[in-house]
């Protein structure tokens, strides 16, 4: 990997007694633990927004997706740069209101503008808040999992 990337992910997670088995693994096993420990976070925060999500139309719940860095417009440079990572956001073709319900917006009757306010109801940020200690431990667990079975694979 880039740099100390690698090491600076494993620091991250917490997990002092990875730090030089982790080093000694091939690049690629280390980016392949990253890469499942991170996904599994991401999975853990998707959980925890959902949760959050009101029951406005049915289509943003459908529309939280995620996201892998390989996919990003930038994955190429991100790649390169050693860096990996996972977005959980909302997909627009799904659900292009998703703004609109966190963070409120300006009530429309009948293509009507009105000076009335909606407020928005913040689940996104409330799920990302109430999601925290659950995505340290899911990415720290799947972490030490991953790690066991590269370093299984890395000997045999």
């Amino acid at each position: 990997m880039a740099g100390n990337t690698a090491k600076d992910a494993v620091k991250f997670l917490g997990i002092p007694e990875m730090e030089k088995q982790f080093d000694a693994l091939p690049g690629t096993l280390q980016r392949k633990v990253l890469r499942q420990a991170v996904a599994a976070g991401a999975t853990a925060l998707a959980s925890s927004i959902r949760k959050q999500t009101p029951k406005v139309s049915g289509t943003l719940k459908r529309g939280l997706k995620k996201k892998p860095s390989s996919k990003w417009r930038s994955g190429k440079a991100m790649a390169a740069r050693g860096i990996i990572g996972v977005a959980v956001g909302h997909d627009w073709a799904v659900a292009p209101h998703a703004h609109l319900v966190n963070y409120g917006h300006k009530a429309v009757f009948w293509g009507n503008r009105t000076s009335e306010q909606v407020k928005g109801t913040y689940y996104f940020n409330k799920g990302v808040a109430s999601a925290a200690e659950k995505v340290k431990s899911k990415v720290a667990s799947k972490a030490r999992a991953a790690f066991a079975k590269a370093v299984k694979k890395a000997k045999g």
